[in-house]
């Protein structure tokens, strides 16, 4: 008996691991991407629990930085970053309960999918900000782009690196705040990097 059978969300949830129906997020349907979490976005869809839903994401730079010469101090209007798909609703669901949600696969998007690996001022990579202040100088803003696929990360002709894609942002919405989609908290939002990619999930 694999981990996910002896779940909680398998052997108690309301779903029970029952999917009823399969629900389509194409970028078409999302129309427009939210920066911030919260209460006052109006869903693109309502599901039922055990429901499976496969979702078209963006990249965290909303696809601005296409190539090594697209600087992101240049060509990104922070905090105007992350890009979220959703809401999506979920009938029953009420405030305080518990959201399992269960990423079955990722796989990366379009004929040539691309990672993008960036240093920015002020921005990661041990440089300092207004709350952070360090010693040395900013490392100097760089961009790689990095061709990929389904079974690794091209680093080089000769070096390629194996990888899992992950979601960077997920969330339940607060139920009065709206958080910009950069910041962790309670809620869940971005808890770690992320990539674009189709992902199925229930």
């Amino acid at each position: 008996m694999s981990w996910l059978e002896k779940s909680i969300m398998q052997t108690r949830g309301v779903g029970r691991g029952n999917s009823i129906a399969t629900h389509e997020l194409t970028e078409a349907k999302q129309g427009i991407f939210h920066f911030t979490i919260g209460p006052y976005s109006q869903p693109v869809m309502t599901v039922k629990p055990g429901d499976r839903i496969v979702v078209e994401t963006r990249d965290a730079f909303n696809g601005k930085v296409k190539t090594e010469q697209d600087l992101p101090s240049k060509v990104l209007t922070m905090p105007f970053v992350n890009p979220q798909n959703g809401p999506i609703m979920i009938e029953g669901a009420e405030p305080g309960d518990t959201v399992a949600v269960h990423i079955e696969s990722m796989a990366p998007r379009g004929d040539n999918p691309r990672g993008t690996c960036c240093m920015i001022p002020n921005f990661g990579a041990l440089s300092g900000t207004a709350f952070t202040a360090l010693l040395n100088e900013s490392l100097p803003e760089k961009v790689r782009k990095i061709d990929l696929d389904e079974h690794g990360v091209y680093w080089s002709k000769r070096v390629t690196l194996p990888y899992k894609p992950h979601i960077g942002t997920l969330s339940c919405s607060p139920e009065i705040d709206s958080i910009n989609t950069l910041t962790p908290d309670q809620h869940g939002g971005n808890m770690d990097l992320g990539a674009p990619g189709r992902w199925r999930g229930r």
